[in-house]
């Protein structure tokens, strides 16, 4: 019984903790697209490479998403 509680509990943590983690935190402010994890990749010349935009850049494209309840 107690081996079915933890698997349980187990399995409610990650059901939760992978809900959280897709909602959208960033947005790439190269396509205006919300995405849940950083869309730049770091090449070996030390510029990033944004995936969704196709572009070489120098900085990171990623922004917080602003929240609206501060209307």
């Amino acid at each position: 019984m107690k081996h079915f509680a933890a698997v349980a509990l187990l399995s409610l943590a990650t059901v939760a903790f992978a809900s959280s983690s897709a909602k959208p935190t960033l947005t790439c402010s190269l396509t205006g697209k919300n995405i849940a994890k950083c869309c730049c990749n770091k090449m070996s010349n030390g510029k990033l490479y944004c995936k969704l935009a196709k572009k070489t850049i120098s900085s990171c494209c990623c922004k917080p998403i602003k929240s609206e309840s501060g209307r």
